[in-house]
């Protein structure tokens, strides 16, 4: 009977220990974050958009909505610079490197929130990724990444 009582003990203590903690967001200046979206965003004139910048925490840092976008942009912004923090490069390349993702395949590397779309990128202070720009639109994602570019090349020469 001891013994019983034992694992129970034992059962009980680990499913009471608390989750091991995220590591905190890389710091990244919320001014360089808004003014990169805000250029990405402009540049986006084709279409209404959806951008996100996300940190390295996952959480969202800016999201910025154009007028008349689709609900469904704001998902794709979020799990394309999800993949970008999660994965160490863009989500374009990481799309390459995974290969085409057919309707209704199972989570790649059993993570639902990854995804193969091109559109977001790391934003890097030397070689360390700080935070993800991604932007989500109707154009597709070759249009979602120079959008992207466009808000990276704003901020460029301030990432230091």
């Amino acid at each position: 009977m001891p013994t019983v009582l034992t694992a129970a003990l034992f059962i009980i203590t680990t499913a009471q220990a608390p989750a091991p903690q995220a590591a905190p967001a890389k710091p990244f200046a919320y001014t360089l974050a808004l003014e990169a979206a805000q250029a990405a965003l402009a540049s986006c004139s084709a279409g209404p958009a959806v951008v996100e910048v996300m940190d390295t925490a996952f959480n969202p840092k800016i999201i910025l909505v154009a007028d008349n976008s689709r609900a469904n942009f704001l998902e794709f912004a979020r799990r394309k610079a999800y993949t970008v923090i999660k994965k160490g490069v863009s989500s374009a390349e990481f799309g390459a490197s995974v290969g085409p993702q057919g309707r209704g395949a199972p989570p790649i590397e059993g993570d639902a929130n990854l995804i193969t779309f091109g559109g977001a990128l790391p934003i890097k202070i030397g070689d360390e990724i700080v935070a993800a720009l991604s932007v989500s639109g109707p154009n597709g994602p070759a249009a979602d990444e120079a959008c992207a570019k466009a808000g990276l090349d704003k901020i460029r020469d301030r990432l230091k």
